[in-house]
């Protein structure tokens, strides 16, 4: 029960919240809204406000808002349950606003989102605080001890990136196992540069269900020691840069699937979503934010990908309307939009069944 609650929670904030960004930036610039929908599909239940019908529909991965001269012209009406069909064409339309306009309101879901995640970031900071990356133990022989790492020290940075918490260390070890890396250490008050290559290890991960190879460097961390509470003036900067981590940490993980060193079977579907949004919200408020925060970065840049029916493949159509100095015609939209349909429902079935799999 926990697990289904929590799952709804977090689709339903996170959809919400994107979908908020491009009703508000819509209204913003004076494109009529006709439809407000959380899920896809027909719809389950509504009401009417002013010009615009806000539903929830029956298939819950998604939402979208419905403007006036963009839906129709798409070919995607149907899909989002709404009526396709002929209508005069009005100062009012999505199309009729300036190109400016019209990416604003394309990106403020993806910005909707990073906000989401910077707040969210910025709450669990100020209520929780932040461990420093202390090392209270080296493991005897260990890639550590042979590179000159002693108890006391604290890691600033890893390959010049700054660190603030021994889980950023933790995770950018992992992903260099047999690759030499720069560390930056703090001891007694002088900075030292410590070279060290992680060791290969092969760990069971719960995720794909399977085996796993990481790196790691054998030190250890007291989660007693080294623990500083923040101000809000100080947790603003620490939500920011926690919110740039993560974007930072989904990017290099998308290209490792490109490259093929990250597994195809690590991406997951509303499944994994939520089963890992049961174990956060069963740890706590501050865990469960923290997650919130990280699916709603995953969100913004997934929606970045530059594939029609997604924000990235709007921004895609006005950035070559921006060069060429003309909008694509509807006829190429219409073909585009429904080839990138085909890919989403593509990666929709791939990601469920990597979901079904990993039950199995």
């Amino acid at each position: 029960m926990v697990t289904v609650l929590a799952t709804v929670v977090v689709l339903g904030v996170l959809i919400f919240v994107h979908e908020l960004g491009h009703f508000l930036a819509a209204k913003a610039v004076d494109i009529e809204v006709q439809r407000f929908s959380l899920g896809l599909g027909p719809k389950m239940f509504g009401f009417q406000w002013g010009e615009t019908e806000y539903v929830i529909s029956w298939f819950p991965l998604g939402g979208y808002v419905k403007m006036a001269g963009m839906a129709e012209e798409e070919g995607i009406g149907m899909l989002e349950g709404g009526e396709s069909g002929g209508r005069e064409p009005s100062p009012r339309d999505f199309d009729a606003k300036s190109l400016p306009a019209r990416t604003l309101v394309i990106s403020a879901g993806v910005l909707m989102n990073l906000l989401f995640a910077v707040a969210a970031f910025i709450v669990v900071a100020r209520a929780q605080g932040v461990q420093l990356a202390l090392i209270s133990e080296v493991q005897e022989d260990s890639p550590a001890a042979v590179a000159g790492f002693q108890a006391g020290d604290r890691i600033v940075s890893v390959e010049g990136q700054r660190v603030r918490a021994f889980e950023e260390l933790a995770l950018l070890v992992q992903q260099s196992p047999e690759d030499p890396i720069r560390v930056g250490v703090e001891r007694a008050g002088e900075r030292l540069s410590l070279n060290v290559v992680p060791r290969r290890v092969s760990v069971w991960s719960e995720v794909i269900r399977d085996s796993v190879d990481i790196g790691q460097i054998g030190v250890t961390s007291d989660p007693e020691g080294g623990y500083r509470t923040l101000g809000w003036t100080a947790a603003i900067p620490e939500g920011s840069f926690r919110t740039w981590y993560w974007v930072r940490t989904t990017l290099e993980f998308l290209g490792q699937l490109v490259t093929g060193k990250s597994s195809a079977k690590e991406v997951g579907g509303p499944i994994l979503i939520g089963q890992l949004s049961g174990r956060a919200a069963r740890a706590g408020i501050w865990a469960f934010l923290s997650f919130m925060g990280i699916i709603s970065v995953n969100l913004a840049i997934l929606n970045l990908l530059p594939v029609p029916v997604l924000d990235g493949g709007h921004l895609t159509f006005l950035a070559f309307e921006a060069v060429r100095g003309k909008a694509l015609s509807v006829g190429q939209r219409v073909r585009l939009t429904q080839v990138g349909l085909v890919l989403i429902v593509g990666l929709m079935v791939w990601v469920i069944t990597n979901d079904v799999l990993r039950l199995l």
